[in-house]
C-alpha cells in the first residue's frame, strides 16, 4: 500500500507540474488532485522541491533506459525517425524534465549551447556523430550545436500537442514532415539549394 501511495503521489505532481508549471504545483493541490492526506503527503516529501529533484532524477534515468532500448537501427537517418517518435510517445515526461531545467535553470551551468545540459540533447547528438561517422550527414555547425536545435525543434511539435496526444495519423504526419526537415537539413540539401 505504502509504495501504491508514494506512486501515486509522483505521477500525479509529475502531471500538475507538466501541466502548470513551478507556481501550479502545491503539496496542498498534489493532496487535492490524489485524495491523498496533506500529512501523508508530506511524510513521503518534506516539500515540493524535494519530491521534484527526485522525480526529475528517476523520469531522466527512466527516459534514459527507455532510449537505450531502441531497436539498433541500419542508419542515422531510422534512428532519427525512431528518436522522434520517441519525444512524441513520451511527452508527459519530457514536458516534466524540460519544464524542471526551465524553472531550475539557475542551478544548470551555461554552455555554449545555452543553459540546458547535454543530456537534454543526447538522443540527437547519438543520431548526429552516427550520421557523420557514416558519411549520411554533413552538417554546417557542431554536433551539440545541430542536435540541439534539432531536438527544440522537436519539442516545439511535442509542447504544442501537450497535453492532448496526436492521433496515430497525425502522430506520422509529424514524424515524417520533421525527420523529412530535418533530414534535408543535416545532409545539405537546404544549403545547396539557397546557394543554385
Amino acid at each position: 500500500m505504502a509504495i501504491n501511495t508514494k506512486m501515486t503521489i509522483e505521477e500525479a505532481a509529475k502531471e500538475l507540474f507538466a501541466l502548470r508549471g513551478y507556481q501550479g504545483l502545491s503539496m496542498r493541490r498534489l493532496s487535492e488532485a490524489t485524495g491523498i492526506s496533506l500529512s501523508v503527503t508530506y511524510h513521503y516529501f518534506k516539500d515540493k522541491e524535494t519530491l521534484l529533484k527526485k522525480l526529475f532524477d528517476s523520469t531522466v534515468k527512466q527516459l534514459g533506459q527507455k532510449r537505450a532500448a531502441l531497436p539498433e537501427r541500419n542508419s542515422a537517418s531510422e534512428m532519427l525517425r525512431d528518436r522522434i517518435g520517441f519525444q512524441l510517445d513520451n511527452a508527459l515526461d519530457i514536458v516534466f524534465v524540460l519544464k524542471y531545467y526551465m524553472h531550475f535553470r539557475d542551478n544548470y551551468q551555461k554552455n555554449p549551447e545555452g543553459y540546458l545540459p547535454k543530456t537534454a540533447y543526447i538522443h540527437i547528438t547519438e543520431v548526429l556523430n552516427r550520421g557523420v561517422v557514416s558519411g549520411e550527414f554533413r552538417l554546417e555547425q557542431t554536433v551539440d550545436t545541430e542536435a540541439k536545435v534539432i531536438a527544440h525543434a522537436i519539442n516545439g511539435f511535442l509542447l504544442e500537442y501537450f497535453p492532448a496526444s496526436p492521433t496515430p495519423d497525425e502522430r506520422e504526419a509529424l514524424i515524417s514532415s520533421i525527420h523529412g526537415f530535418v533530414l534535408r537539413a543535416v545532409r545539405g540539401d537546404v544549403l545547396q539549394k539557397v546557394n543554385d
